[in-house]
Formats: C-alpha cells, sequence, structure tokens
C-alpha cells in the first residue's frame, strides 16, 4: 500500500515538473492566469500597487508583508514604502517612489550606478543585465544578483521605470535554487505594470496609426 502511495507521489511530481518546463519555455508563462512554481499553483491577479499610482500583475498570495516580517527581513528604518510577499516571506517584491521629474538617460544612468553600488557591497557577486522590458515612457531596466545570506543564497533582482510622479524603483527577492522558476515569470509580470489609464493611451496611439 506505501508502494502504491509513494508512486502516486512520484507521478504527481514528474507531472507538475514537466508542467513547470512547459510554462517557463512559452513566450508568456503567465497568459493562463496562474503560474507553478516548487510544485505549487499560484493563481493571479492585476494588483494596484504604491497606493493606486500603477497596477501589476501578480499572485494573489502576494499581500502586504506583516510588519513583524518586515521587522526582520527589512531592519533598515530606510526600507521600501511598499512590500508584499507570500505568506512565509520567502518571495517578495518591493516598490520605493523617488518623486521628481525625469530626464532622458536618467533611468539608465541611475540603473547602472545601483548596479555598480551593488556589486561593490557583494564583490563575489556579479550583477547581470535583463534585457530591456517594454518600450517608450513603460521601458522598464533592471539587473539580477545572487547575493549570500546566513540561512540561503537569495536572488535578488532590481528594476526601475519612470511614472508621472518620478521614478520606480522595485526589487524581488528569492530562494537562489528557484531563481530558473522564477525569473521569466518576473520578467512578464514586469511587462504588465502600467499607470492609470496608460492601457488606454496606448490604444488611442494605435487608433490614430492610418492603415497602409
Amino acid at each position: 500500500m506505501e508502494q502504491i502511495y509513494a508512486e502516486k507521489i512520484i507521478k504527481m511530481r514528474r507531472a507538475m515538473e514537466e508542467k513547470e518546463e512547459e510554462l517557463s519555455g512559452k513566450g508568456n508563462p503567465i497568459e493562463d492566469g496562474y503560474v507553478l512554481v516548487r510544485y505549487e499553483k499560484l493563481e493571479l491577479e492585476e494588483k494596484e500597487i504604491m497606493d493606486g499610482r500603477a497596477f501589476m500583475v501578480l499572485p494573489k498570495q502576494f499581500k502586504p508583508m506583516p510588519d513583524q516580517l518586515v521587522a526582520v527581513k527589512y531592519p533598515d528604518p530606510d526600507r521600501p514604502e511598499w512590500i508584499l510577499s507570500d505568506p512565509e516571506g520567502r518571495v517578495a517584491v518591493t516598490f520605493h517612489l523617488e518623486e521628481g521629474e525625469m530626464e532622458e538617460g536618467d533611468l539608465e544612468q541611475i540603473t547602472f550606478l545601483l548596479k555598480s553600488e551593488m556589486e561593490r557591497l557583494h564583490p563575489a557577486s556579479k550583477a547581470e543585465d535583463g534585457e530591456a522590458v517594454g518600450e517608450g515612457s513603460s521601458r522598464i531596466l533592471w539587473f539580477s544578483q545572487d547575493i549570500p545570506l546566513i540561512d540561503d543564497d537569495c536572488c535578488h533582482v532590481m528594476f526601475f521605470r519612470s511614472i508621472r510622479e518620478g521614478l520606480v524603483m522595485g526589487t524581488f527577492d528569492c530562494p537562489k535554487d528557484e531563481k530558473k522558476q522564477w525569473m521569466p515569470i518576473l520578467k512578464e509580470f514586469l511587462k504588465t505594470m502600467k499607470e492609470p489609464g496608460e492601457e488606454e493611451n496606448r490604444e488611442d496611439k494605435d487608433a490614430d496609426v492610418p492603415d497602409v
């Protein structure tokens, strides 16, 4: 009886692994409204972020991190204003807004400077540039870096985008051994970030283009 039960568990895990591989190989792994990570199905939804300044598709289970957990995970008083995470705080996404007008080239310069600073802080770990997400005013630049921690290594991602009110500086953290699963998913999450009315503006611009 125990052997039959064990065989069922193995088959279930193999099926989940095959599905995870299938999703990671898709052009858009979030188009089905869910993702699979660590054999777990995570339902997705569009969430209001930064007190309504923007929207972004994220797992439904990502909620504002409890204060007690914030004090442990982000002890620096200069922590991000908005922190969302899974219930255990293992995977988290944060947002910080630097208000002010953005000039051309600022996004690239800020990304370069913070990447250099992260490499200075963690010289044993090289930061890797990611391919830019989006275009025009909705373009997002990002880089990732594997950071050694006391209990486990962490995959740390920093991403940057300009909005009407200034610069969005975000982070995404997950265990290093889940990096392969989360990175293609994160790229698709970033593509969904938009300001209120941004989608309508895009549609209006498309409508203004004459047919050839």
